[in-house]
């Protein structure tokens, strides 16, 4: 193919390549490994030095609390014939479940892990230098795999009802170890119909995260073909013109569908280069950022449970850039339905933003739905989104200059 001019972005050919010709790219699938081979052979025709780097991760992000919830049903049936210590130990059972919910949510090990089946992915990630000494350090990543299409993202109304209704199942969780608990101290009979009333929330939690593992991929052109595509197009300016003093590590990682597994893997094999070199690297995720109807969006606060704020630094220069540059149409909004790659890092002690493509009204066009096809994705957004971070990029870099 023709070279694209300079500054031009070549994002979308990568997002045809990646949802067009490989398709979906399920975590752990042969074709996520052939989207991680992909952005490999991309960095490595730039003249970067691509690393692949392979982990072992859950197949299934949501297999782990469709386990709590039978966990939770399964304690409720027994706690009807237990007498008092059966009963303290099943709060204990249940409250270690919970506690491991928790822990699933941001990205630590947990009992829960055990449960489901396991499978290979990678993650390819490659250095660019800066020109000069280098001063500080930016991690890029954009994920590789793509998700199901569960029941509850195929209306905006499904996705409120399964965002109130896990909620009230994490909730349900806790008291319903505490009636356990309760019951075992006072041996008082009507705790147990007390136990009954949370069996129809565990019911529903249950089949709200099985039935997505009986869905198939989505082609995700725009979650996360389009993160993808802007990541290899910054990859090539880069190439091209490196910053003068921040040295940028590029991640196409794998496995974020199923609790960012790649992120937290990259994380453990890099932490002391992220944590204690160059004053410590800060991240940024692109994710979801080609959908009709939305701008160019970066996340104010993130995490589905335990609010975490974005670097107050990376933050603080996009405002700036949003001021300084309305035709890009950027604008901050809170995430909290899932996680990010982001998430995982902030979880990690890793400052980072993220650039999510949430619509003024906080939605994501064709999130996690069949719909989710090259034809789409809109261009300008990715190409805009694509010129935000550049920008941010430029800003950091003058920053970091003496």
């Amino acid at each position: 193919r023709a070279a694209p001019r300079a500054g031009a972005s070549d994002a979308m050919e990568h997002v045809r390549h990646l949802a067009g010709v490989i398709g979906p790219r399920g975590s752990t699938t042969p074709q996520e490994r052939e989207a991680a081979e992909y952005a490999a052979g991309v960095l490595e025709r730039l003249g970067l030095a691509p690393r692949v780097e392979p982990f072992t991760s859950t197949v299934s992000g949501w297999r782990p609390f469709a386990v709590a919830a039978l966990f939770a049903l399964a304690c409720t049936l027994l706690f009807l014939i237990a007498g008092p210590l059966l009963a303290a130990l099943l709060a204990l059972v249940l409250a270690a479940v919970t506690l491991s919910v928790f822990l699933e949510m941001y990205f630590r090990p947990n009992l829960l892990k055990a449960f489901v089946r396991k499978g290979r992915s990678q993650n390819v990630w490659a250095p660019v230098a800066a020109a000069e000494a280098p001063r500080r350090r930016l991690l890029l990543v954009a994920h590789l795999d793509t998700h199901r299409t569960p029941w509850a993202f195929t209306s905006r109304s499904r996705l409120a009802f399964f965002k109130a209704l896990t909620t009230l199942g994490v909730v349900a969780f806790v008291l319903t170890a505490a009636t356990f608990f309760a019951y075992a101290v006072t041996f008082q009979e009507w705790l147990r119909w007390v136990a009954l009333l949370f069996v129809p929330v565990h019911a529903l939690v249950l089949w709200l995260t099985w039935q997505p593992d009986t869905t198939p991929y989505t082609a995700g052109a725009n979650d996360n073909a389009s993160g993808v595509g802007v990541l290899l197009s910054l990859a090539r300016r880069l190439a091209e013109a490196p910053l003068r003093h921040t040295e940028v590590w590029l991640l196409a990682s794998g496995c974020e569908e199923v609790g960012s597994v790649g992120a937290q893997a990259f994380v453990e094999a890099h932490g002391e280069a992220l944590e204690g070199e160059l004053g410590g690297a800060l991240g940024v995720s692109i994710d979801n950022v080609g959908g009709r109807g939305a701008g160019v969006c970066y996340t104010s606060v993130e995490g589905m449970v335990f609010p975490l704020r974005p670097s107050p630094e990376l933050f603080g220069l996009a405002e700036e850039l949003r001021v300084a540059h309305p035709e890009l149409n950027a604008y901050p909004r809170p995430y909290t339905t899932l996680h990010t790659d982001a998430t995982c890092l902030m979880a990690n002690r890793v400052p980072s933003l993220s650039f999510v493509g949430l619509t003024p009204e906080g939605e994501i066009p064709d999130w996690h739905q069949a719909s989710d096809v090259v034809e789409r994705v809109d261009a300008g957004t990715v190409e805009r989104t694509e010129e935000f971070v550049w920008r941010l990029l430029q800003r950091f870099d003058e920053r970091a200059t003496p």
